[in-house]
Formats: structure tokens, C-alpha cells, sequence
């Protein structure tokens, strides 16, 4: 019940503001070296944990309601009434029933995760020149908009592709993996 009500803090959060600020911190005055930072790696690696501590929440709600629902069907309630103990129900039954969802959500995390990522980039705290990223193709390409539309065209329809290439596939996942579904 605790780590569901930090979950809800945290979904609470305003998100974009979050973001920006992470993004924004200066890593030299938290000790990370000044080798490390210039290195380029370092705006992946922030983009990775920004990513990582704010994304988790919507998949944690997901798995509890998954495993709530999955503990009162009948197969499992089988099982109880056999005399299974909790560790058997749980690796038995359980988990191998709530892997689906969370893999569904993890592809559809996945389209966020890149306007995320092209969003701070754009906005100019995320993955930095020479590093390329499509946010900071189309940052670049404001400034050439009347001469040289292409330039925020291609970065713009990769970034929409992309992640309606990924939804697609979370949906035929979901459609893959849910057992009431119709197989037509």
C-alpha cells in the first residue's frame, strides 16, 4: 500500500516541468567528471535515468492491477484451495500471467520514451551536438524552415513513424498475448 502511494506521488508530479529541471542540472556540481560529461555519453546516460525514474509508475499500477485481478480467478483460488503455498501460486500462476501486460506496456512505453527523449532534445536540454537526436534535428531546422522545410520534415515524420511503428506492435502484442481474445 506505501510503494502504491508514492506511485501516486509520483503520476502526481507535473511531468514536462520535471523533466526539463532533471535535464537541466548541472552534473559537475554533483561530482561527476568533467571527462565523463564533455564525453557526450553523459546526455544519454541523463536522458536513460530521467527516463528510468519518472517511467516505471504506469507499468507498478499496471502489474498491481493485474496481479489483483489474477488473484481472485478461479485457477488460482484452485490452487489455494489444493494447498498450494503463496510462493508456488505466485511463480506458477501469477507471474506468468501479469508478464503480458507489462511486455504490451513496456512497447508502448516505448513510443513515449522517444517523444520524450526528441521533446528535451528540442527543447534544448537533452541529447546535445555532436550527438544526434531527431528533437535536436528539428531544433536546428527552425531557423532553415523557409528555405529548407526537409530539414524539419524527415526528422518530424521519422519521429511520428517510429512510434506509430511501436504502437502497432504493442497493440499486435496485446492482441498476441491476450488469451481472450479472437484468434481471427
Amino acid at each position: 500500500m506505501v510503494l502504491m502511494r508514492f506511485t501516486d506521488f509520483m503520476i502526481s508530479m507535473p511531468g514536462l516541468p520535471l523533466l526539463i529541471i532533471l535535464a537541466a542540472v548541472d552534473l559537475s556540481k554533483l561530482g561527476v567528471p568533467q571527462t565523463f560529461i564533455n564525453s557526450g555519453a553523459a546526455a544519454y546516460w541523463r536522458i536513460i535515468l530521467i527516463v528510468t525514474l519518472l517511467g516505471w509508475t504506469g507499468v507498478a499500477r499496471l502489474v498491481r492491477a493485474s496481479t489483483l485481478v489474477l488473484t481472485e480467478r478461479e485457477f488460482v483460488m484452485s490452487a489455494r484451495a489444493q494447498g498450494a503455498g503463496a510462493w508456488w501460486i505466485l511463480t506458477r500462476h501469477i507471474l506468468p500471467n501479469a508478464v503480458s501486460p507489462v511486455i504490451v506496456a513496456t512497447t508502448l512505453a516505448m513510443g513515449r520514451i522517444m517523444l520524450t527523449e526528441s521533446g528535451l532534445s528540442f527543447l534544448g536540454v537533452g541529447i546535445q551536438p555532436p550527438m544526434t537526436s531527431w528533437g535536436a534535428m528539428l531544433t536546428n531546422a527552425q531557423d532553415l524552415m523557409a528555405t529548407a522545410p526537409e530539414l524539419a520534415l524527415y526528422p518530424g515524420a521519422l519521429i511520428f513513424i517510429s512510434v506509430l511503428a511501436i504502437n502497432f506492435l504493442g497493440d499486435g502484442l496485446q492482441a498476441a498475448f491476450d488469451p481472450r481474445s479472437d484468434p481471427r
